[in-house]
C-alpha cells in the first residue's frame, strides 16, 4: 500500500486499535464495522449479473445499480458533511 500525504485513521476499542483507511469509503466501512458487508454485496451483484441474458435486462440492472450507488454516495456525503461540521 502506498503512503498517502494525509492518511485517514480509524480508532477502535477506546484507542487501543488504530487502522489506516485508504479512502473515505474505507474509513466509513471500518468505522461502522461494515467490512463484512462488502463480500455479501459483491455476491448479490454477481448473482444478479449472472441472470442478465439480454441487453434490455442489462440496462435495467444498470439503472438499478446506478440508483443504489447514487443514493449510497449521497448518504456517505451527508455523513462526511456532518462529521466535518462537528470538527469546526
Amino acid at each position: 500500500m502506498a503512503k498517502t500525504k494525509n492518511p485517514l485513521y480509524v480508532v477502535k476499542n477506546n484507542g487501543v486499535d488504530v487502522e489506516v483507511a485508504i479512502s473515505f469509503f474505507d474509513l466509513m466501512l471500518k468505522k461502522f464495522n461494515l467490512e463484512a458487508i462488502v463480500p455479501i454485496f459483491e455476491a448479490v451483484v454477481q448473482a444478479i449479473l449472472s441472470e442478465v441474458n439480454s441487453y434490455p435486462v442489462f440496462l435495467e440492472v444498470k439503472k438499478m445499480l446506478d440508483l443504489f450507488f447514487e443514493q449510497f454516495i449521497g448518504i456517505l456525503f451527508e455523513i462526511q458533511q456532518k462529521l466535518m461540521a462537528k470538527k469546526i
